[in-house]
């Protein structure tokens, strides 16, 4: 990690090196917020857009609304975005024919443009007004960030409902998941420090895994080793 660091709650802004503003923390946790709504909706959890591992599912449909206030609070997106090739301009959509398609589809389709044209704003504004803050918040590379940043409104509305746009962050880290999810339920402050701190060192470690990857035992990839130290841990766990 650099000497900048973000800020996570209970811990003093002034003090860390601070790269993301309060404006920006609270837009990502905003985000954040209506990135698990869907994902605890049981109409929804099982879109690929906003499917978490079953075990954090069932942990966080338990648990009490201040819990998912700390686990939304995580400094950085718990989603990704991802762009189609440009020189595949089949893979944007149209924005006609929805009529013709199923209810549940047009339902799910609905949900997802809407997600993904909130998504698509916070991170065009990011790009052109806090510089790095996108890449940082999202993981993205400064090639995406920059095409982001180029789009115009009609193409926004367009890609916002590309099937491919959204995932989970982390896919093939279950054991990042089960952990934000134990820390945002549990009393622990250090605890969810922790689970912040691992989130971060998992930016640009895993996060270009293919869309197909799926939360199963076969699909894990070889990932860092984060151990926790009793005494005195560090800021990151890496």
């Amino acid at each position: 990690m650099s000497d900048h660091k973000l800020t996570a709650p209970g811990i003093d802004g002034a003090r860390q090196g601070n790269l993301l503003g309060a404006a920006v923390r609270r837009d990502i946790a905003d985000l954040n917020r209506l990135f698990l709504y869907h994902a605890l909706d049981p109409v929804h959890r099982d879109d690929s857009w906003f499917r978490l591992p079953a075990a954090t599912i069932q942990q966080l449909a338990k648990a009490p609304s201040d819990a998912l206030e700390r686990a939304v609070a995580v400094p950085v997106a718990l989603f990704e975005l991802l762009l189609p090739d440009p020189a595949d301009v089949t893979a944007w959509p149209g924005a006609v024919g929805d009529a013709d398609q199923p209810m549940e589809h047009r339902a799910r389709g609905e949900v997802r443009r809407s997600f993904g044209l909130v998504a698509l704003g916070v991170v065009r504004r990011l790009a052109e007004g806090v510089p790095y803050a996108a890449r940082i918040a999202f993981g993205l590379p400064a090639a995406t960030e920059s095409r982001l940043s180029g789009l115009t409104p009609s193409e926004t509305y367009r890609l916002a409902s590309w099937h491919g746009l959204v995932r989970p962050r982390w896919p093939a880290h279950t054991r990042f998941w089960t952990t934000l999810a134990g820390a945002a339920v549990g009393s622990r402050n250090e605890d969810l420090r922790w689970a912040y701190s691992a989130g971060l060192c998992l930016m640009g470690q895993c996060e270009r895994q293919p869309a197909t990857v799926r939360y199963s035992g076969a699909d894990r990839r070889p990932r860092p080793t984060h151990r926790r130290v009793r005494r005195k841990p560090p800021d990151v766990p890496c």
